[in-house]
């Protein structure tokens, strides 16, 4: 059974939603009923926006990909085994290229940068003290972060 709606929009979202139906090539009331489709599916595995932008622009130029996280811990042991002077500064290259990438995103200070990180699953921030001087510790896979 199909119930009309009538919704309100802006000129920009108008102008959004006629692209995509131009795009798609799919009427108005298709296209509404798949990104509602699309967010019911985002809300229900409980993804935020953010989240879901820093992985479309990790993913969609195909300059990252996806890699199980048993994968990186076993090549990271081999490299925490491995003095190669040459890999170590071509990594140092990459990131130098990284930070120039983040500053072009506005992202200008170390918590916007590991916030935006976090969102590749390379770890976790868990926020437990603010404004606090600290001395930052290497643990086994974490870093601990100790007040001074």
């Amino acid at each position: 059974m199909a119930e009309r709606l009538s919704v309100s929009l802006d000129d920009k979202s108008k102008e959004k939603l006629e692209k995509m139906r131009k795009m798609t090539g799919k009427s108005t009331s298709e296209l509404i009923r798949d990104l509602i489709d699309l967010g019911y599916d985002i809300y229900q595995l409980g993804v935020d926006t953010d989240s879901l932008e820093a992985w479309v622009d990790y993913l969609a130029k195909r300059q990252h990909m996806i890699l199980d996280i048993e994968h990186w811990r076993v090549i990271f042991n081999e490299i925490e085994g491995v003095n190669n002077s040459e890999f170590w500064r071509q990594m140092e290259e990459i990131g130098l290229s990284h930070a120039v990438q983040y500053k072009m995103k506005g992202l200008d200070t170390v918590e916007k940068i590991l916030r935006y990180v976090e969102k590749a699953n390379w770890y976790e921030i868990k926020d437990e003290g603010q404004n606090l001087k600290a001395e930052i510790k290497e643990g086994f896979g974490k870093l601990i972060v100790v007040e001074k």
